[in-house]
């Protein structure tokens, strides 16, 4: 039986045009529509209809961070092996020091990217996230060194707040703390 491999064209549901205005807008984001349309020679209003199609099917977004490349953020990769994944998804949804979270398969059933301005920071937040929790089963952790490629990290400002204790009002923590007593809360322990 012969199989098939699909292309990206195939599995995207793009023609060459698309991958064309993907791969130039990757090359410089702030490409203007006219430049697009005179590299692929089309007209702007056809571009700016492909952009938005494109958008709409999740294949162009746009993030907003910091770029661990040239910002001197620490950055740790962490393995979580858990009993119940969802339970710990759950926990972390809201977190404001990770950044990037995968459910994925193997040894481990979690990978998350947490950042902070330091090493200490990151170490406790692993340890009152997951090493006390009795779901999680294992943990490898390893600090990114530096990054090849660009990366783009989103920050919650919100990690300036914390105090060892607890990340913020969605922390899991600090679950009887309503979002609008926090900052008046935060002042009082001060």
């Amino acid at each position: 039986m012969d199989m098939k491999k699909k292309t990206f064209n195939e599995l995207l549901g793009i023609d060459d045009d698309d991958k064309m205005i993907i791969e130039l807008i990757e090359e410089n984001p702030d490409i203007t529509h006219s430049k697009i349309a005179e590299a692929i020679d089309k007209s702007q209003p056809a571009i700016g209809a492909r952009i938005i199609k494109l958008e709409r099917k999740h294949l162009l977004a746009k993030q907003v961070g910091f770029n661990i490349k040239h910002v001197d953020l620490k950055v740790a990769i962490v393995y979580i092996s858990t009993k119940d994944v969802e339970e710990i998804v759950e926990k972390i949804e809201t977190c404001p020091f990770i950044n990037h979270a995968f459910k994925i398969s193997g040894e481990f059933n979690l990978l998350c990217f947490i950042s902070a301005s330091d090493l200490q920071t990151i170490e406790k937040i692993v340890d009152l996230c997951f090493r006390r929790d009795p779901n999680v089963i294992n943990i490898k952790m390893n600090i990114l060194i530096e990054s090849i490629h660009d990366f783009v990290v989103p920050i919650d400002f919100a990690i300036e707040r914390f105090d060892g204790r607890h990340c913020g009002p969605g922390c899991h923590l600090k679950k009887e703390i309503p979002k609008y007593k926090f900052d008046e809360i935060i002042s009082e322990e001060e």
